[in-house]
């Protein structure tokens, strides 16, 4: 069961019980990095755009959580004098190291104290997994050559969204929730930003060994936050029943969207997805594993009359309602229950 504590002081959430090893691993067979391989290139080159804008171009980089590699391949493109280091617990095998690009299986507490210092160390999405965030950063800056600057990027944590739902996501933290762990390992804040639209619900920080610390200002009182999070959480626990009653009628269901929000309906909102016959898209290469077979959309627009159970993210929903309509298709949204 999903049970998360909110700090009244600092705004960061976590696992009200502790999560053990045996409940969260990150191996080989973890798969992410290669479920959604042009989603993945996409991400990349708009995650790179973003470190960028923030960064000059380093000596070297450590990537912490490189997954495929796509994003440190991407930084090397750009800076064609810099060399890359990517370690991942969860490597994939079709990972390869290359030229100036370099790969490793494994985490960054086994990275030999003989590889770099590094002058940019980057962690994109992994701190929120970390059991200790202030002991990931303190590991971070014994690899940190003078004068080098730490990226973390992580989910936005100053208003709900769907990160409070992974269960490997230990931690949501607040800006003011990283500069405390940033402390915590003798690091200073240099900047901290919000993602750009494109991107989504993240934000980067910057952090350095030494310099003038910046304390981010309170975007909002910490016991609201809380309030607005039970409330959030609230209604994805409402949705199962809410799905059905609107579903209730259709004598067959699809899905369309296979990826991250499809698998939360999976895990959610357990007894409408049992009722998913097909799960359709544009691109049925894009498509998770998720135990139900995947169709192109095209062939779902063949049969008018049909109604899908829209598995995307809610901010694009009513976009895609009227795109079902257009086409014939009858669907079934659910961003009036949980608009982020």
């Amino acid at each position: 069961m999903l049970a998360k504590t909110s700090c009244h002081s600092c705004g960061a959430a976590f696992h009200s019980c502790a999560a053990t090893r045996v409940e969260v691993t990150y191996d080989e067979e973890y798969q992410l990095p290669t479920s959604s391989p042009k989603s993945d290139a996409a991400r990349a080159r708009a995650y790179c755009g973003w470190i960028r804008s923030f960064c000059d171009a380093p000596r070297a980089i450590l990537e912490i959580g490189c997954g495929s590699g796509a994003l440190l391949s991407e930084l090397l493109k750009t800076w064609p004098e810099v060399s890359g280091f990517g370690i991942d617990p969860a490597l994939p095998d079709g990972a390869r190291s290359e030229g100036r690009l370099r790969l490793a299986r494994g985490f960054v507490e086994g990275i030999s104290h003989d590889a770099g210092p590094f002058d940019l160390i980057v962690a994109v999405n992994v701190i929120e997994h970390t059991p200790d965030p202030a002991a990931f950063l303190d590991a971070l800056r014994m690899r940190l050559a003078l004068n080098g600057r730490i990226v973390i990027i992580c989910p936005a944590a100053q208003q709900p969204n769907v990160e409070l739902l992974f269960f490997d996501h230990l931690y949501s933290l607040t800006p003011e929730a990283l500069w405390i762990a940033a402390k915590k390992a003798t690091l200073v804040l240099d900047r901290q930003a919000p993602a750009p639209q494109e991107i989504g619900d993240f934000q980067m920080t910057m952090l350095a060994a030494a310099g003038p610390d910046i304390r981010p200002r309170h975007a909002r009182p910490a016991c609201d936050l809380y309030t607005e999070r039970q409330s959030y959480l609230e209604g994805w626990s409402k949705l199962d029943r809410t799905l059905l009653d609107r579903s209730n009628s259709c004598s067959q269901l699809l899905a369309f969207g296979g990826g991250q929000t499809a698998a939360l309906l999976r895990a959610y909102a357990p007894r409408t997805w049992a009722r998913i016959e097909r799960i359709v898209l544009d691109d049925v290469s894009e498509a998770w594993k998720l135990g139900r077979p995947v169709a192109s959309y095209r062939d779902a627009v063949q049969n008018p009359g049909g109604a899908v159970l829209i598995a995307t993210s809610p901010h694009v929903q009513n976009a895609i309602a009227e795109r079902l309509t257009r086409d014939g298709l009858r669907s079934i949204t659910w961003n009036d229950l949980i608009p982020h």
